[in-house]
């Protein structure tokens, strides 16, 4: 009998031992089923509800529901209205259109700074200088505060009466607005809040992109002569790009969806001066109890984002395109 033939019979099953040495089970296919199902599908099942239960469901209820004259407390008889919420939404009178605006400016405007001073910071913590490793300690508290707390911290610091921010300004003998009342400051005053809170996050990122540069390269173009502006512009800022659009990607996402901090610090107002998209969809939904309209205008807004995450990640692709050509 030859090494391929031999086999050996057991009680609660038969194990064959091929021509290689493998060995086979009859029941090893039994034994990855349970209650009769594969094990796989078992193993996968709960994260699949959890997946189901907390995102799928709840969106395609919003669905529904943005077609719908549903009110939250029932007073008004469940109808079926078409496209009528996505055209009141959308209409040039709308009141979306102002959170719409406050919205871009507080995204943009917030953004463009968290980027410029977290890629100044990442550029001085690529360096070595005394007192690096407690700045970056100090770099991670904003992080690591509660976003009610720092939203409580700031309104404080704001405050006309016992605030910092009010206390300094009259130090220099000016008299100092009413930051979080006033129109012409408080969307900047949040944005300010904003920036403190989320600007760690994008020198974490970018420093770690600097740090995985190789210093070959930065050695060989000061060998040749090239000035430190150079080197930025024509090595370092080409490297990170791909992560600083991946990190403008999560902090634009996030500045969309903004809402905590806002309402916390002016709950919109004063009248609707921050009222951002998300607080403009909290009113109509936790006020005035409109599911229906609110369903629509938090189906806009996701389409709106992916959009925008559509955009970044073509962005990425390119560059990632481009990288490849110059490296052939």
């Amino acid at each position: 009998m030859t090494s391929g033939e031999q086999h050996a019979s057991f009680e609660q099953g038969r194990i064959t031992e091929g021509p290689q040495g493998q060995i086979r089970t009859a029941g090893g296919e039994q034994r990855n089923r349970v209650f009769g199902l594969p094990l796989h599908i078992l193993l996968i099942a709960p994260t699949f509800l959890i997946v189901f239960g907390l995102l799928v469901y709840p969106l395609g209820y919003a669905i529904v529901l943005s077609f719908s004259n549903k009110i939250l407390t029932g007073s008004v008889p469940f109808k079926w209205v078409g496209l009528e919420n996505y055209l009141d939404l959308v209409e040039a009178k709308s009141e979306m259109w102002t959170s719409v605006g406050v919205t871009l400016r507080f995204a943009i405007v917030g953004v463009l700074l968290e980027f410029i001073i977290g890629l100044s910071l990442a550029l001085l913590l690529n360096r070595e200088f005394r007192g690096r490793t407690w700045l970056r300690v100090g770099l991670l508290v904003p992080l690591m505060v509660p976003p009610l707390a720092s939203g409580l911290i700031w309104r404080i610091m704001y405050d006309d009466s016992f605030g910092i921010f009010p206390h300094l300004v009259r130090t220099v003998g000016a008299n100092p607005p009413i930051f979080l009342g006033d129109p012409d400051w408080a969307l900047y005053a949040v944005v300010a809040t904003e920036v403190w809170r989320s600007s760690p996050f994008m020198v974490l990122v970018l420093l770690a992109a600097l740090q995985a540069q190789p210093v070959e390269t930065i050695e060989a173009a000061e060998v040749d002569g090239a000035s430190g502006w150079q080197v930025f512009r024509l090595i370092t800022l080409p490297f990170i790009t791909p992560v600083i659009i991946v990190a403008l990607l999560f902090r634009t996402v996030d500045a969309l969806r903004t809402f905590d901090l806002i309402f916390l610090l002016t709950a919109g107002g004063p009248g609707t001066t921050t009222e951002v998209i998300s607080m403009f969809i909290y009113r109509w939904g936790f006020r005035h109890f409109k599911l229906g309209f609110t369903s629509a205008a938090s189906i806009l807004l996701m389409i709106a984002t992916l959009i925008i995450c559509i955009f970044y990640l073509r962005m990425l692709v390119v560059r990632q395109a481009e990288v490849q050509l110059t490296q052939e």
